[in-house]
């Protein structure tokens, strides 16, 4: 489909399984770098560190199902070539209608790296990535733009790594975990990260899906275990609205990634009522948390198919909010993701045009 404004994907991601990555960490990091095994369930499993990672406890539950969704034929999942092949992407993002894609990883950055305990292997394999990743957009340097990881293990080598990705291999965004080993993204040690990525004025991108995510040892399987992620992301949107990191950094930029809106309006209350009646126990707040969640620093992105994005513009604002096409997890809706969410009745072009592309080219400055 092709809208006649320019389109802008502000998450997309690639598939890491194919690359060798202990090639591309130094030698003695090599036995501890992340690979895919086979196991006798006939899964493709990633052992990083000596440890099986994502573990049935974190990720698949107590049962170990796999996600197999029930979707009409010709909607993608898992088998696109294009995650790992950007010659082969660009012609999926012409049939969707998208002219620029946001790139996150799948595997590594979303996950595994949070599971790694030596620091200085975090390290490498943050470098490794983030190189593979300008590899692949290099060839559609104006259609595809990379989200760098950085290791959460060692702050300021985080800062360090942040700016080599930005300054010389191009990266438009960092990407942040919705926990780091349950500690919550407002306490102190994290805030070298903050200031970097305020510094070189880009956006932070909170996405679901880390170790240790709130809610999921309650439940015994998958299913209800990725409906309840972002839960990790309402409390990310408290540590910055509401946990002082705003406050600290207030030119920071924070995009919430693949965890829906219809809750946003429901936290803004809900934060606003709590600092309203509480202030003392937040003594750091200057502004009001609902009013830094309506304010330019923070961003959303929707799902193409959900109810409630227009009411959710109406209450935090238009350009608060950023088209995803999730290309391509088993859950997207890809080839169709433009298509739904353009058909949707109570969007106007205005609110359409931002949408798609405006606030993407904005945050990320692209």
């Amino acid at each position: 489909m092709r809208l006649p404004y320019r389109v802008i994907d502000a998450d997309g991601h690639i598939d890491e399984k194919h690359v060798n990555w202990a090639e591309r960490v130094p030698e003695r990091f090599r036995a501890d770098a992340p690979c895919w095994v086979d196991y006798p369930d006939g899964r493709k499993h990633m052992v990083v560190e000596g440890k099986l990672w994502p573990t049935r406890r974190d990720f698949y539950g107590a049962l170990g199902m796999w996600p197999v969704p029930k979707k009409a034929p010709h909607i993608w999942g898992w088998d696109r070539e294009g995650m790992q092949d950007p010659h082969k992407r660009i012609p999926d993002m012409d049939l969707e209608g998208i002219d620029t894609a946001v790139l996150f990883g799948t595997f590594i950055g979303l996950g595994a790296l949070a599971s790694m305990e030596n620091p200085e292997l975090a390290a490498a394999v943050c470098t490794a990535y983030n190189d593979w990743l300008a590899e692949y957009c290099a060839p559609y340097p104006e259609r595809l733009k990379g989200i760098a990881i950085v290791p959460w293990q060692d702050p300021q080598a985080a800062r360090k790594e942040m700016r080599r990705a930005v300054e010389r291999k191009g990266m438009v965004g960092v990407v942040a975990l919705t926990n780091f080993g349950g500690h919550l993204l407002h306490e102190p040690q994290f805030d070298p990260i903050w200031q970097e990525a305020e510094g070189l004025g880009i956006p932070v991108c909170v996405h679901i899906v880390s170790n240790n995510s709130a809610g999921v040892d309650r439940f015994d399987r998958y299913v209800f275990k990725h409906a309840f992620y972002p839960l990790d992301a309402m409390i990310s949107v408290a540590s910055f609205a509401a946990g002082g990191v705003l406050e600290r950094f207030p030119k920071l930029k924070v995009s919430f990634m693949e965890a829906g809106v219809g809750w946003v309006p429901w936290i803004v209350d809900r934060l606003h009522e709590h600092h309203e009646l509480l202030p003392h126990m937040m003594p750091w707040q200057t502004r009001d948390p609902g009013d830094w969640i309506r304010s330019e620093n923070v961003h959303f992105s929707v799902e193409p198919d959900e109810s409630t994005i227009a009411y959710v513009a109406k209450t935090i604002g238009e350009e608060r909010l950023l088209y995803a096409s999730d290309y391509s997890h088993w859950d997207c809706q890809c080839p169709d993701s433009v298509k739904l969410l353009n058909a949707q009745p109570d969007l106007g072009e205005g609110f359409k045009k931002k949408l798609f592309g405006e606030n993407a080219a904005r945050l990320f400055r692209i």
